[in-house]
């Protein structure tokens, strides 16, 4: 088990250098949300630069943390990253997000200053007297088609108001503990991914033990005294 763990990790590790490599290749740190998009509207993020091309993701009126690909662009058209899911935008739509960009600035910063453990980047120490940080389970989505989505609803129905859309590769899903109900034979559980809060029918969710045990190693050797 240990050599699995420290498998992962290295494995993890290297992924995770790459990530940072791609945030750094971009413009000095600008992150971004909808923007002129009614509240009950989305903003379709389009698998090519056109109007007329497939829509792989609808991202809600009040989606944040979205990152611009800023080498990329073709006329008005910008390809951006949401999540794990990438596509062309019209830029007309998209306004400076200044909290997610001073997030990202700040881990920009100490990823730069401790090259040598970048890795701790992001996972603050646990607070004193609280004992040993708590286990931390992720899911990852399953039983949806490529370029398909999963909907997040305001409460546990699946006749609620859509929230937001989550690609059907999506990983990084945590579950609210005890936030659960059932609704037309289903199982609704509350979720937070990518910033978003919501409900999600349950039988498309699967825990995910690689990032699960990834999240749970770092925040262990990062929270050591």
């Amino acid at each position: 088990m240990k050599f699995l763990n420290v498998l992962t990790i290295m494995l993890l590790t290297v992924l995770m250098s790459g990530f940072n490599s791609a945030f750094a290749s971009e413009q000095a740190g600008l992150v971004f949300k909808v923007s002129n998009v009614k509240t009950s509207g989305v903003l379709n993020v389009r698998q090519q630069p056109s109007a007329s091309s497939k829509v792989i993701l609808q991202l809600p009126a009040d989606a944040r943390w979205i990152i611009k690909r800023t080498s990329i662009k073709k006329g008005s058209w910008q390809k951006v990253v949401w999540g794990v899911k990438e596509g062309w935008v019209s830029d007309n739509y998209l306004k400076t997000d200044l909290k997610g960009t001073e997030v990202l600035t700040k881990h920009r910063q100490c990823v730069m200053s401790n090259p040598q453990n970048s890795l701790c980047c992001g996972f603050n120490k646990p607070s004193r007297g609280r004992g040993s940080s708590h286990i931390i389970k992720t899911y990852r989505v399953i039983k949806v088609a490529q370029g398909q989505s999963l909907n997040v609803r305001e409460s546990g129905n699946a006749n609620a108001k859509k929230l937001a859309s989550i690609p059907h590769n999506a990983v990084g899903i945590v579950k609210f503990p005890g936030q659960q109900v059932r609704s037309g034979g289903s199982v609704w559980e509350k979720i937070r991914w990518n910033g978003r809060n919501g409900w999600v029918n349950s039988s498309y969710l699967a825990y995910d033990p690689i990032l699960s045990d990834y999240r749970n190693i770092v925040q262990q050797v990062c929270s050591a005294p």
